[in-house]
């Protein structure tokens, strides 16, 4: 199979670039003041935000899938309740493990705890992505690599990690 990549501007169309970078300002303002979220305009921006995660988690999860991978999310209440029609519908499809995920305590607080519901069997490494990018410590040998669905531009680090792991086990 042949695949064409067609890179044809420089630039982002201008339209685009000025629709999503007032939806992204008001999802940035809005989670500062939540009582905006009561305003319809802003409601619908932050919407526009939260639908690309969502487009992302089926992005993930079909990338998971095309490379082996058995994914698991952990997907907190409040998101799950504002989406619940659509996490429910790509795990009716694509029969991915779906779990509730908790924080007790938030940042900053060092201390703060976050589970899973059903607890995992392994260790999680919390802070492997960041590790990951900034090229630290290997994931350990009882810790599953953990990759945000929040965050979309990481992207190109978790298919490289993909890649990286791939490779090595197809060439042992």
């Amino acid at each position: 199979m042949k695949v064409l990549h067609d890179w044809d501007e420089i630039s982002i169309r201008v339209d685009r670039s000025r629709r999503r970078g007032i939806s992204l300002l008001l999802y940035c303002i809005a989670n500062k003041f939540p009582f905006l979220k009561g305003y319809a305009f802003v409601m619908k921006n932050t919407l526009k935000i939260e639908k690309e995660k969502i487009t992302y988690m089926e992005t993930l999860i079909k990338l998971d899938l095309i490379a082996g991978i058995t994914p698991i999310f952990g997907i907190r209440d409040e998101v799950r309740d504002r989406h619940r029609e659509r996490i429910d519908e790509l795990e009716r499809i694509y029969n991915v493990d779906i779990r509730r995920h908790i924080h007790i305590g938030e940042p900053p607080d060092p201390n703060r705890k976050r589970l899973w519901e059903p607890p995992l069997a392994k260790d999680v490494g919390w802070s492997f992505e960041d590790d990951y990018i900034r090229a630290r410590a290997p994931l350990g040998k009882n810790e599953i690599p953990l990759f945000h669905v929040d965050y979309p531009y990481n992207i190109r680090y978790y298919i490289d990690f993909i890649y990286k792991e791939t490779k090595e086990n197809t060439q042992k």
